[in-house]
């Protein structure tokens, strides 16, 4: 009984640390792109557009990825001390 509280606490930092990784970035698809030149020509504008949305889309996901990482980081050590606390009440 004693080591039932401290198990509900882990559980819930687990399902807490499943629940930002179902929230993770994902990464941009990047635009079509014509091979043939007459195309190329036809749409430059739409396709520099597009180019332009989907670079700043990858720097946008980079900053997302490096945000989700000091989450996850945090995450890790906040659980590590539960974690401990758990081992220490086991041990008594």
């Amino acid at each position: 009984m004693g080591l039932l509280k401290p198990t509900c606490v882990v559980m819930v930092v687990l399902s807490w640390g499943s629940v930002a990784i179902a929230g993770s970035c994902l990464p941009p698809a990047p635009p079509w792109m014509p091979t043939d030149a007459d195309d190329v020509q036809a749409y430059a504008d739409l396709l520099k557009r597009d180019a332009e949305a989907y670079f700043a889309d990858v720097e946008n996901y980079f900053r997302c990825q490096d945000q989700k990482r000091r989450e996850v980081f945090v995450q890790a050590r906040e659980f590590s001390e539960a974690y401990a606390r758990l081992l220490e009440l086991e041990a008594e």
